[in-house]
């Protein structure tokens, strides 16, 4: 079958019994009873369309171990492995469907889902959950990405670069999009135009690198505006030297002590103005690509901190 749910596997890690029961780590809690869940989308068909280098489809695996030897934070009681949907070959039309009903079923039961990528083509997907769910409220995406992905759907079809295309088609007056973490150099003039024409909110990785609070304004009035907030983190939007195993790495990049303050805020500003975020995806660790672990870790940290 081109698109398939896999059961989740146990996870396993590192024990300390001698340091008592404080001495939990990630592994020790997955499973358990609690508000947020994991679901990873195993698929680099969006990848491989959009001509980058293929790798994406390891990337839930690769995350959860990353994760299992993580201390659990002090307050968390667990959280919800549902397992992975599983792209095979190119159907990546039946991943999108696979994805976003296991998403919508998902909300139901859990405040907060984060989604495991695969390719960034995983954001239409995620949307498409989140949308049927939530079908009357309006949502605000926010991408930390180096890539607008706007790109039109050309021969090959829906692609890793065409997520955010998609999504407006959906509903194009309510399409509210801000980007974080630009790079002029990986978007041709026609993808800005394109920003400009649909409104999207823009700000450049050379603006966060200067000051890492350049986004708050335009963070706060696209959460102040909308009723949920999705956001979606592409982490080829870090430097080569903190990220190399992404699908496109990137020659300058947002460091990540950045992107991690950037996660923080919006998650205290949709706190604050009592603006949920009932999804968040990480996307386009491609695991063959990785020296050393180093991208799989970050990624890892980005989830931990969603989780809870």
């Amino acid at each position: 079958m081109p698109a398939t749910h896999i059961a989740p596997k146990p996870w396993t890690g590192r024990n300390d019994p001698e340091d008592g029961d404080l001495a939990r780590r990630l592994h020790h809690i997955a499973g358990h009873k609690g508000d947020s869940a994991l679901l990873g989308f195993a698929c680099e068909a969006g990848v491989a369309r959009n001509k980058g280098r293929v790798g994406a489809k390891q990337g839930p695996t690769t995350i959860r171990k990353a994760m299992s030897n993580l201390a659990a934070p002090d307050d968390a009681k667990g959280f919800g492995d549902l397992g992975d949907i599983d792209v095979t070959g190119n159907d990546l039309e039946a991943g999108h469907e696979t994805l976003s009903q296991h998403i919508d079923d998902a909300l139901g039961t859990y405040k907060r889902l984060v989604v495991l990528g695969g390719g960034h083509e995983t954001a239409y997907g995620s949307y498409l959950g989140l949308s049927r769910h939530y079908a009357d409220q309006r949502i605000g995406i926010i991408n930390l990405d180096a890539h607008l992905d706007l790109r039109n759907i050309g021969e090959a079809g829906p692609s890793s670069g065409t997520p955010f295309n998609q999504i407006r088609e959906l509903n194009p007056d309510r399409f509210d999009y801000l980007c974080l973490g630009v790079a002029a150099e990986s978007n041709t003039q026609s993808l800005i135009q394109r920003a400009k024409d649909w409104q999207v909110g823009i700000v450049t990785d050379h603006e966060l690198i200067a000051d890492q609070r350049a986004a708050n304004d335009k963070i706060a009035k696209l959460i102040d505006r909308n009723d949920i907030i999705y956001l979606t983190i592409d982490i080829d939007l870090m430097p080569q030297f903190e990220a190399p195993g992404v699908s496109a790495p990137a020659a300058r990049g947002v460091p990540f002590k950045k992107v991690e303050y950037l996660v923080n805020y919006i998650l205290q500003t949709c706190g604050k103005a009592k603006c949920p975020l009932p999804l968040a995806d990480i996307v386009e660790l491609s695991p063959p690509h990785d020296h050393d672990g180093i991208t799989a870790k970050r990624a890892a940290y980005l989830a931990r901190r969603l989780l809870f």
